[in-house]
């Protein structure tokens, strides 16, 4: 087993998308931060030691007051310009021993579940590299100039999403590929690096709050009775 799991959580969007006038991440659901409620979920899960939260420069006070009374060890760090970088940046400040997990996990998915956390970080701790994500169940349409030009078989299809699980010599060699790449998930990252990734499937509820009625669903998902 790791000696220790660290989460690495890129908060350094706006999600010019989804509103205007600061970070995503300390956008209020149900009268807390999605990153509070993304740290006290993922520290729920009894998996992860501390996490490194990648911002944008100058936005420290706003997530030091967002953070306090939040009982997971956190460190604050400068992110860079796109998701990659912030990644980047998080993982060399958390300073990872090479049998170390790094669990990335997106600020705006406030509502994952702390037991499939710890599923994914178990299987990654098996597997070296791991991440969650469910089945598609639309029908996928390939697109071109806004004409369907082909409908792709959705039975072997996964939405990635995260927590995104692996060891930390494995993230340090995919991060160093490719530099100049841009991929939206890291986990692409290792693959290319030629690392099988296993997929745990997890709840839909994991979703990633992009778009306004996304915050509709997250507020109905928290007042329905838990069981």
């Amino acid at each position: 087993m790791p000696s220790q799991t660290v989460a690495l959580i890129p908060a350094a969007g706006f999600g010019t998308r989804f509103h205007e006038g600061g970070p995503k991440a300390l956008v209020k659901l149900a009268g807390k931060p999605f990153v509070v409620h993304a740290l006290e979920r993922l520290a729920a899960s009894q998996r992860i030691a501390r996490a490194v939260i990648a911002i944008t420069a100058g936005d420290e006070a706003g997530f030091e007051e967002a953070l306090r009374g939040v009982s997971l060890p956190y460190e604050l760090v400068a992110g860079g310009v796109t998701r990659r970088d912030s990644v980047a940046a998080a993982f060399a400040a958390a300073d990872l021993a090479d049998d170390d997990l790094a669990c990335i996990h997106d600020a705006a998915r406030p509502l994952v579940d702390p037991a499939e956390v710890a599923a994914v970080v178990d299987t990654a701790a098996e597997t070296g590299a791991a991440v969650a994500g469910f089945s598609a169940i639309e029908t996928i349409k390939r697109v071109l100039h806004g004409k369907i030009v082909g409908t792709v078989p959705r039975n072997d299809l996964v939405a990635a999403t995260t927590p995104q699980v692996f060891r930390a010599a494995l993230l340090r060699v995919a991060l160093d590929r490719d530099a100049a790449r841009e991929v939206t998930d890291e986990s692409e990252l290792v693959e290319r690096s030629g690392v099988a990734v296993s997929v745990v499937l997890t709840s839909r509820w994991n979703l990633k709050i992009t778009y306004p009625e996304d915050l509709v669903w997250a507020e109905a998902f928290l007042r329905k009775p838990q069981a």
